[in-house]
């Protein structure tokens, strides 16, 4: 992409091909929905609670649904731990609480799945992140501390990932919005942006989630999401 080359070869610094790059036209590659999940996921990242309240209503009145918003909170904790994860939930029974007193009717949308008993997680997170990744994965790598092979695929890539309520696109959204939004996790943050365009998120659309990371938390974040970006399309 022209504009996206532009910005990466001007280093990504204060230069007059960056002034020229359009945030706003990079933000209206999502939808309403995505950018208040996005801007939900990147807010909650760094622990703004009053920006996180006002995505939250944002993400509300576009049709996002409050399950869809407890499912975005769940996820998050992977990520940022259970601090930022509670600190996001507290907000959200505030805001859904607030908009049933204001007569606000909310859809409550789908429940989560559960694992069905005798499954044997640590092969499903694998299958799941296997299928993500479109290729096959081995099955328990040797690792430095063997046991964070085993949290990876028997939780997060079967606990949360398998709760349905989000599609794996709606999840790597959030997820990269997240990582964007922390600044500081580069190697994972291109691993997921690869599994997010893997399962159907655009490379303009991750470029509207680094626009609202600007928005939302600041410019060095966005900068280095776009920088990545280029790395994982390799340009």
């Amino acid at each position: 992409m022209k504009k996206l080359a532009a910005v990466a070869a001007a280093g990504l610094l204060g230069t007059s091909a960056l002034q020229a790059y359009d945030w706003k036209d990079a933000k209206a590659q999502l939808t309403p929905q995505q950018q208040a999940i996005a801007a939900a996921a990147a807010t909650a990242a760094v622990g703004d609670l009053d920006k996180l309240a006002k995505a939250f209503n944002r993400a509300l009145d576009a049709g996002v649904s409050v399950n869809e918003l407890k499912e975005l909170v769940l996820q998050l904790y992977a990520y940022t731990g259970f601090p930022r994860c509670l600190n996001a939930s507290a907000t959200l029974e505030k805001v859904v609480k607030e908009r049933q007193a204001q007569g606000k009717q909310d859809t409550a949308g789908e429940e989560p799945k559960t694992i069905p008993a005798g499954t044997d997680k640590y092969e499903l997170g694998r299958r799941n992140l296997a299928a993500m990744m479109g290729a096959d994965i081995p099955s328990r790598p040797a690792a430095f501390i063997q046991d964070t092979d085993t949290f990876l695929k028997e939780h997060l890539f079967a606990d949360i990932f398998a709760r349905g309520v989000l599609t794996n696109e709606q999840r790597e959204l959030i997820t990269v919005s997240t990582l964007t939004a922390l600044g500081n996790v580069n190697a994972q943050l291109q691993s997921h942006m690869g599994l997010a365009m893997n399962v159907g998120v655009t490379p303009q659309q991750i470029e509207g989630i680094c626009a609202v990371v600007k928005t939302e938390v600041g410019r060095k974040q966005a900068l280095n999401g776009l920088e990545i970006l280029k790395k994982v399309r390799g340009k």
